[in-house]
């Protein structure tokens, strides 16, 4: 997934990965429901890089232990700017993704795609 962003602050990066309106990746982030590398997303404004796995929270099932995310993986930052001064990256995207809970709390995404 091929798009171009302003800046590589979290939230507008979230906003292209999932093609999701800026005040709903707002709305989740005062519903705590944001996370970068496993991590609580502290501030909005936060930078990412390749390699970062960010997830929205979507889903909790306390029966299985899991929870749901849409998550964006960073693969690539071109080092070239467009004409216009922002950044071309390049985004995985899963729209549904199950994880064990345990995994909600760690410092660095595993999937190695």
């Amino acid at each position: 997934l091929e798009k171009v962003v302003q800046s590589l602050r979290f939230d507008l990066v979230m906003k292209a990965g999932l093609d999701m309106a800026r005040n709903k990746v707002e709305d989740a982030f005062y519903g705590n429901k944001l996370r970068l590398n496993g991590e609580k997303l502290l501030k909005k404004s936060k930078q990412v890089k390749v390699g970062d796995a960010l997830d929205l929270l979507i889903g909790d099932d306390k029966e299985s232990d899991t929870i749901t995310v849409m998550r964006v993986k960073v693969k690539k930052v071109s080092d070239e700017k467009t004409d216009t001064d922002k950044y071309r990256v390049v985004l995985r995207r899963w729209k549904n993704l199950k994880l064990p809970k345990k995994n909600l709390h760690m410092t660095k995404a595993t999937d190695t795609d």
